[in-house]
């Protein structure tokens, strides 16, 4: 059957086929993108189940709690007063005996729609269920969208939803979201719940509907730190560190890793032209200045040291390396360390 993917391309495709009637008997949705798994699943919801008679034939089941023996027996069951029935296996990932689903993929009953919904984490498609899906399932890769693709991805996504924006409007967005689709998107379902459809999104409609401050934001962090103005990102920091419900630092410290990575890009494209380094980062045109700004003041090793820098705050904000400081701390000495290379 046909495999899906991570791709924005793809996965209208997938929601194309459902809107066309097109539901096949058994999905695997898994990956780390979420608003594609949510997206498809209640599509799927919408297509598999008559309104009418949904509290009868909708069947969830969760990972941590229920035998697969049980999904299958629902599943052979005939829906009630309804064409399908659908059961959705949610927090696949959690299951004890994921491979006892292995035989009634090989025989599923035509009257229902199996979901078998795996958030957070790949299916490893090189053991038995994986290659049983591979053979029997439609499936969707939920990769995040790359960074590099992220700007074409939501400004379709705008378009499709009867918008447009301003380029630097999209560079504030993404960056204030650490070039999270799905942050993204439900950042810019605050725009366009105050926004009139047809209208352009500029980066004052940003700043009052999502809630970025003017001066205090991630996109004037990383032009301080590129600029090297010390004052000013001390500055900035302690603004965040001050109002840390509304700036996570692990979404900052993510923003930056992303930020430096393309400034080692640029440095690296040195003798390119604007034009090539734009095509081949993604960085938007009216940015190009800044970020060879800060190839230049961050040249050499020291752009290793910064990504180390980043790369090891990480790691102790997810408590893979042991640390003794509270997150406000390490990213404010992490800023710190970088702005005093």
């Amino acid at each position: 059957m046909a495999k899906g993917s991570s791709s924005y391309t793809d996965f209208n495709t997938l929601i194309g086929q459902l809107n066309n009637n097109q539901i096949s008997p058994v999905y695997l949705l898994h990956g780390d993108e979420y608003y594609f798994l949510d997206q498809l699943l209640t599509k799927i919801e919408e297509v598999a189940l008559d309104q009418a008679t949904a509290s009868f034939n909708h069947h969830v089941f969760y990972g941590k709690d229920v035998a697969v023996e049980n999904i299958v027996n629902t599943a052979r069951r005939f829906p009630m007063m309804a064409e399908k029935q659908l059961v959705v296996f949610k927090e696949a990932q959690y299951c004890k005996s994921p491979e006892a689903i292995i035989p009634y993929l090989e025989s599923p009953a035509g009257s229902t729609v199996l979901v078998w919904y795996h958030p957070g984490k790949k299916l490893p498609m090189n053991r038995k269920l994986g290659m049983a899906m591979k053979k029997h399932a439609v499936i969707f890769n939920a990769d995040p969208v790359s960074d590099r693709e992220v700007f074409q991805v939501v400004q379709q996504y705008i378009h499709e939803k009867g918008y447009d924006i301003e380029p630097k409007s999209l560079h504030l967005l993404s960056e204030n979201s650490g070039y999270k689709f799905s942050t993204m998107v439900s950042e810019l379902e605050k725009v366009f719940s105050n926004l009139d459809v047809g209208n352009k999104i500029r980066v004052e409609h940003i700043e009052k509907f999502v809630g970025i401050n003017k001066s205090f934001n991630i996109f004037s962090l990383q032009k301080a730190l590129a600029q090297k103005k010390k004052n000013q990102v001390v500055e900035i920091v302690h603004y965040f560190t001050s109002n840390i419900h509304d700036y996570p630092v692990v979404m900052l410290n993510a923003s930056l890793f992303s930020y430096f990575r393309k400034i080692a890009m640029v440095q690296s494209m040195g003798k390119n032209t604007d034009k090539e380094v734009i095509a081949a980062t993604g960085i938007p045109y009216f940015a190009i200045g800044e970020y060879r700004e800060a190839a230049r003041n961050y040249g050499g090793k020291k752009i290793v040291e910064v990504m180390g820098y980043i790369s090891d705050c990480d790691l102790k904000f997810k408590g893979i390396t042991q640390q003794n400081k509270n997150p406000q701390t390490l990213f404010e000495e992490t800023i710190l360390k970088i702005v005093s290379i």
